[in-house]
């Protein structure tokens, strides 16, 4: 056996094999393949990398610090409001002579809802007005479209009742339609200024009929009643002409209780004849209102509580507001008369099924469904 030949002293190869030479010749020749690094990102990309992930990291923050920053800050709010407000109770409250003022604002319904002029809420303000013994006459301030036919005559027998112990008159600011002139009808004057709208003696009724849309969908309704009349007023068919006739003669009944109430206005010199003629539904600014004789003068608040001060015998008086008026605004503002008539019981806060119902219609009203603003009026700043 032949000795192997030594390796050199500097080869780095040193104890490994060699392998020979690659031959061209013999075939054809694959490269190994190469094992490289991998890119790295320039600089600008990596900027890009980062910036991203501080922002995901500040959103994530943010995202949890803001639900605990407005907790703390309704605290805040809550606590101060409320200490005011305990302040303010221990105050003195003003006394002496005065007019009331409330409010007839938007359209009339039923229940206790506080965002209209509701059954209940009007009685809560009589009622308050009557049991104050300071209070010697009322001014309503009036700014309403009229609405439900029960409601309506429901507001207005409890004014007739309180006219009868205090002199009320009505200041319209806006509009005094319909069911709001039945209201005010039971006051001792009304009172308007020059450019309110008065008037739309009548009753009217709505009645949905989608029976061709179903058609057109493909949709067939079936009713089950137990009376031919008891489907009456159902969207799903029109009115039949004697269905028709029916209540036509029960907005008449109506209509007659509407034009007794105008022509029956302490002051009126309207015969129930001539009330009928202007039931027309149409509404006049407050001078013609006043020639057809549905408003006693033209004035702004301040003549209307001076003429309540003046049927009540007072020379000198204040102006006494419904001190429980509820509005959202006013909840954490200086007044306080939300929260304050909350704690006193004058009124519940709204329930969710309160205010649904207050967007309802009535299927009878005294309702002009013309223009209307219907702003919330302020008290006069004094």
């Amino acid at each position: 056996m032949s000795e192997m030949p030594p390796f050199p002293a500097n080869d780095p190869q040193r104890g490994t094999m060699q392998s020979p030479p690659p031959n061209f010749s013999s075939g054809p020749f694959f490269q190994p393949p190469v094992q490289t690094s991998p890119p790295q990102k320039s600089r600008g990309e990596a900027s890009v990398v980062n910036r991203t992930a501080l922002w995901v990291l500040l959103s994530t923050l943010a995202g949890m610090a803001m639900p605990i920053c407005l907790c703390v800050c309704l605290c805040l709010a809550s606590f101060v409001g409320l200490s005011t407000w305990a302040g303010q109770l221990d105050t003195t409250q003003e006394t002496g002579p005065a007019v009331g003022v409330i409010d007839l604002t938007g359209p009339i319904i039923a229940g206790d809802s506080l965002f209209s002029a509701s059954t209940g809420y009007m009685q809560e303000q009589l009622k308050w007005m009557e049991e104050s013994n300071d209070v010697k006459a009322i001014v309503i301030r009036a700014n309403s479209p009229g609405g439900g036919v029960d409601p309506s005559d429901t507001i207005w027998h409890e004014v007739a009742k309180l006219r009868a112990k205090k002199p009320i008159v009505v200041s319209v600011q806006g509009m005094c339609a319909s069911g709001c002139l039945y209201i005010s009808s039971a006051a001792t004057e009304i009172w308007a200024t020059r450019s309110s709208l008065v008037g739309s003696i009548g009753v009217i009724s709505t009645f949905f009929n989608a029976q061709e849309l179903l058609d057109d969908l493909g949709i067939d309704v079936q009713t089950i009643a137990t009376g031919e009349n008891k489907d009456f007023g159902s969207m799903f068919r029109p009115l039949t002409p004697e269905e028709e006739a029916y209540w036509r003669s029960q907005s008449e009944i109506l209509l007659t209780n509407f034009i007794q109430a105008v022509a029956s206005r302490p002051g009126s010199t309207l015969t129930e004849d001539e009330v009928r003629q202007l039931a027309t539904g149409r509404v006049w600014v407050a001078s013609e209102a006043k020639d057809r004789g549905l408003v006693d003068q033209i004035g702004y608040e301040e003549d209307a509580i001076q003429r309540a001060a003046d049927l009540a015998g007072m020379s000198s008086y204040r102006v006494q507001e419904y001190p429980f008026a509820f509005d959202f605004f006013n909840i954490f503002g200086s007044g306080f008369s939300a929260a304050e008539g909350l704690s006193e019981g004058y009124f519940d806060m709204p329930t969710t099924q309160e205010i649904l119902d207050s967007l309802q219609q009535a299927p009878l009203q005294y309702r002009y469904f013309g223009p209307f603003d219907g702003g919330q009026n302020r008290p006069l700043d004094r």
